[in-house]
């Protein structure tokens, strides 16, 4: 007769109980009990997840922090070091009174000063090994392990952080924070180009949590997957004019009208379409960073697509008068001044605009650029030598370490030696 072994019967018996045992904690401690005296590698993965099953399910449990640290043990003695570190760091945080967290913070220093995978985050041992903790129910310390671990940016977790992500949704999706954790979800399937899992979840957060701060981000998402890894612009374009209409004083609401104006540009290949867009930008979002350089690329599409010269010329004007203080400001003088002399030929106007950068902005990196530019073309072009002479000196005398006063000083020598 074979004899079943004592292990084995154990879990065999309390399996036979019956289903009242899957939500009672002592009967499920008792099951747990029985697989690790089986005493088989073989069952060390199903055990761990028999173990997170209970940490999850029995929130109340006198002994949760016992079988949490049963987690961080098996991978700690496996010599599993990211493992370890992602489980005894939750011991800090969700049980800070437990007898095990000063084990847990040993650990935790041992690997953190130790192992190189974790040179990166070294600097925020103390932190890590002290976290603030200022809400004592479990669904707040879970949430706040899960921002701290979201904001750490340690890339050997993110695995274990999506399964944690996945973990809380499951058991704690009334949680009033819970979009917070949906939307760094999306975002870390999003960036594992787990494309339409992102999708799906920034789509959950737009339809089904209307009223959540992720909202407008995810529209945003939305519209970059949808352009770049699904290439359905028609879609894109549509979300992001339905972020402008629902959220038009955001923050991100002149990028988003950017986007349209680059999607109509790039992808569709609508010129006017996007020249319209981005003379939007400017017109609905003034003191936005993105202002000028929209006007810069309708000024562009007009010249480059259209030969629009004078239209191209009357954007880069508008940006001067309009954005005055601009740091790209005196390029755009630079621009129409080389539309007057490369395509329109009129070099007396090309001369003019070229001057007014060192007029308008002599503290500028192009201004002696600009004004050389100007001396000679009236001296070359415009037959202007007198006037031509005068801006060699400002050169040679404004910007006198700038490489080009030296050729400046050359011309205005034959200049005035031509005149003798």
């Amino acid at each position: 007769m074979k004899v079943v072994p004592q292990s084995l019967l154990c879990l065999w018996l309390v399996f036979w109980v019956g289903p009242s045992w899957a939500n009672d904690s002592a009967k499920y401690s008792e099951y747990i009990k029985a697989l690790e005296d089986v005493n088989n590698d073989n069952l060390k993965k199903l055990i761990i997840g028999e173990l997170t099953e209970y940490v999850y399910k029995f929130q109340d449990s006198d002994d949760i922090d016992k079988m949490h640290f049963k987690i961080a043990t098996i991978y700690h003695d496996d010599g599993d070091e990211v493992k370890s570190f992602f489980e005894n760091i939750q011991i800090l945080y969700l049980y800070p009174e437990s007898e095990f967290v000063q084990v847990s913070k040993d650990r935790l220093r041992s690997i953190l000063m130790q192992d190189k995978k974790f040179k990166s985050i070294s600097a925020s041992t103390d932190k890590l090994l002290n976290p603030v903790i200022l809400d004592s129910t479990r669904e707040a310390r879970h949430f706040t392990f899960l921002q701290d671990m979201h904001d750490l940016r340690f890339k050997p977790i993110r695995s274990l952080l999506l399964q944690a992500y996945n973990l809380f949704l499951s058991h704690f999706a009334s949680y009033e924070k819970a979009d917070a954790v949906l939307f760094w979800r999306a975002e870390l399937l999003d960036a594992d180009n787990e494309t339409y899992d992102a999708l799906a979840d920034y789509l959950k957060l737009t339809y089904l949590h209307r009223s959540s701060l992720y909202v407008s981000a995810s529209q945003l998402k939305l519209a970059h997957i949808f352009t770049e890894k699904l290439k359905n612009h028609e879609r894109a374009i549509t979300t992001l004019n339905n972020f402008l209409l629902e959220f038009p004083e955001d923050p991100q609401a002149a990028q988003a009208q950017m986007q349209i104006a680059k999607i109509y540009q790039k992808q569709r290949k609508q010129y006017l379409e996007a020249i319209d867009e981005y003379k939007k930008v400017a017109e609905k979002y003034p003191n936005s960073l993105e202002a000028v350089p929209a006007l810069f690329e309708a000024a562009h599409l007009y010249r480059d697509k259209f030969d629009e010269y004078d239209k191209a010329i009357k954007v880069y004007t508008r940006i001067v008068q309009d954005f005055p203080k601009d740091l790209k400001a005196p390029y755009a003088f630079v621009e129409a001044a080389r539309i007057y002399e490369k395509k329109l030929k009129d070099f007396g106007n090309a001369a003019s605009v070229y001057f007014k950068v060192y007029g308008n902005y002599p503290e500028s990196v192009i201004a002696a650029q600009s004004l050389f530019a100007a001396a000679e073309l009236n001296e070359q072009k415009v037959g202007d030598v007198d006037r031509a002479k005068t801006y060699y000196r400002f050169v040679v005398d404004k910007y006198p370490k700038n490489k080009l006063a030296e050729k400046a000083a050359k011309r205005l020598e034959k200049l005035s030696r031509n005149n003798q």
